[in-house]
């Protein structure tokens, strides 16, 4: 994956894919300081998707005091990609009607 940009709240956030080295071992981070997603670049594509998904939810619940411990974004992250994945057109769906 190629690093990019998506905006969270109204606030932009880079994600960028690290090194291992640089990741600490983590696959995930967020950093709402800088406004930054770090995600490892040596984890599957799959993997990367589902940390950046639960990297979103952190900064939701931080952002809307949704109060998620990480059992609650681990299960939530899950349920929602696999929806997304399930129904490829869901957003657009509901976009358009």
């Amino acid at each position: 994956m190629n690093n990019f940009t998506l905006k969270i709240s109204g606030i932009q956030y880079a994600v960028n894919f690290k090194s291992p080295e640089e990741m600490g071992g983590l696959i995930g981070t967020a950093n709402f300081n800088t406004q930054e997603i770090s995600i490892n670049n040596a984890h599957s594509r799959q993997t990367q998707q589902i940390a950046i998904l639960h990297e979103i939810l952190h900064i939701l619940s931080d952002t809307y005091n949704l109060k998620m411990d990480e059992e609650d974004v681990k299960f939530t992250t899950h349920a929602l990609l696999g929806l997304f994945l399930d129904n490829p057109d869901l957003i657009s769906n509901i976009l358009t009607h």
